[in-house]
């Protein structure tokens, strides 16, 4: 091998290591025997980078299976490498797909050692030709122009130091270096996708477009180009996980699903979703004040002219019920804090007089058909519409609490942030302190 092609490959790797990384970073190498992460393994031990080298037999090859496990672990061992070797089954991928089963294996193991190592990134051995085949299958599948951009060297969690490199180049490596690497047959069989494109398709388009390859890498830019129009206009209609529905409704039609897709990515939201959910986000112009709307993992909450985007998280109810001596000091649950004090205190968000309630008490979330007296009136009113006439924001409604006496009795409820009243909460009628109250309960939010 030409002493340039050695030169460039660990120029490139060692510079790219300093852009994103700290000189004694640790990582995790996923090496399945082929050339590539071979070359890739063999690149760290030259440029005395620390790794765990993880290898994953899935046994569908029976004794090519084993021989990959060998070398893998022989050559780790031999180049200094701590090496752990995942064996599975591959009949436990049932009616999946192999190729995707074993990827959300190989990478779930990966992200264990990531996290076990405290590993500043999972190294992967993509080059050029993976990148192309990334592109073009995006592109036959339709997907938008910001998903033309492909794979990218770092991405918070992969680092691909090898992606300018075409799979030639890295061939000519291991020959030229004399790395031993072995041929995985099963991939000579279209049988997947990428297969197919890269045993059947790349021959064919070679000879009736040359260099079809470089144009395929060519749309990046064109996918990053419009990627950073998207993110300009996102900023016009939302701040970041509110959007304004006056602006979002004046977009084009054909713009407003990669707006929204933007917005969501932007807050760390995006996932991926059905064309059924993607109907679902479509109708937020369309849906009324306080109504919630929830596709995928995603929660939008329609409030006053604008939406609020969420991830949805199924959360364990709150619920504490507590006895009168629990709170004769500091009691705290999450962000309130109870307390019973001999006179009123003149910071605490809310008070009540301790000797009219039921004890104990349980504090929990409110729920539909939660009633309540408030200050002066006789009269019930319901949780839900005092929430909405003290202008709680329709998204945070399910996070006001309520002081409940054993018999049930609704003694206080406490706003999840301050009301246009600049209350922090409001105190029942059967509950409220007059100038002969002795002990007090005292409430304090710390939000």
């Amino acid at each position: 091998m030409a002493q340039s092609l050695l030169t460039q490959l660990e120029n490139h790797l060692e510079k790219v290591r300093r852009q994103y990384f700290a000189p004694d970073d640790f990582f995790v190498l996923g090496v399945s025997g082929g050339p590539d992460s071979m070359a890739l393994m063999y690149l760290l031990k030259r440029l005395e980078i620390s790794a765990l080298i993880v290898h994953v037999n899935y046994g569908k090859r029976d004794e090519a299976s084993d021989l990959d496990q060998e070398l893998a672990e022989q050559m780790a061992f031999q180049w200094g490498f701590e090496c752990c070797t995942i064996p599975l089954n591959p009949e436990d991928a049932g009616d999946e797909n192999f190729q995707n089963w074993a990827r959300k294996q190989r990478y779930r193991f990966f992200r264990d050692f990531k996290e076990e190592y405290d590993a500043a990134a999972i190294l992967t051995a993509h080059h050029q030709d993976d990148q192309v085949e990334t592109i073009l299958q995006k592109l036959l599948r339709g997907s938008a122009p910001e998903a033309w951009q492909g794979m990218s060297v770092w991405d918070g969690e992969l680092f691909r130091p090898l992606l300018p490199f075409t799979k030639q180049q890295i061939l000519d490596y291991c020959d030229g270096e004399v790395i031993p690497y072995r041929v995985d047959e099963s991939n000579l069989q279209s049988d997947y996708a990428r297969n197919f494109l890269r045993n059947e398709l790349a021959e064919q388009m070679d000879g009736f477009f040359p260099g079809w390859q470089q144009n395929i890498l060519k749309l990046q830019e064109q996918g990053e180009r419009f990627e950073a129009a998207m993110q300009q206009v996102a900023g016009q209609v939302a701040e970041k996980n509110m959007i304004d529905l006056t602006k979002y409704s004046a977009l084009p039609d054909n713009l407003k699903t990669s707006v929204l897709k933007t917005i969501l990515k932007i807050n760390g939201l995006e996932q991926s979703l059905s064309r059924g959910e993607w109907q679902q986000l479509k109708e937020i112009e369309h849906i009324q004040t306080g109504t919630t709307i929830e596709a995928g993992n995603l929660r939008l909450t329609s409030d006053r002219g604008q939406v609020v985007i969420q991830a949805h998280k199924e959360q364990a109810s709150i619920s504490y019920t507590f006895k009168r001596g629990e709170v004769e000091s500091d009691f705290k649950t999450g962000p309130v804090s109870l307390k019973l004090v001999s006179s009123r205190s003149q910071s605490a968000n809310l008070q009540v007089d301790a000797d009219k309630l039921q004890w104990p008490l349980t504090l929990r979330e409110w729920q539909e058909g939660d009633r309540f007296t408030p200050l002066g009136l006789s009269g019930s009113q319901n949780i839900a519409k005092h929430l909405t006439s003290r202008k709680i924001p329709a998204h945070l409604k399910e996070k006001a609490l309520v002081l409940c006496g054993s018999d049930g009795t609704i003694y206080a409820i406490i706003y999840p942030v301050k009301a246009e009243n600049n209350e922090w909460g409001a105190v029942a009628e059967e509950a409220r302190y007059h100038p002969q109250t002795e002990i007090f309960l005292t409430i304090n939010l710390s939000i």
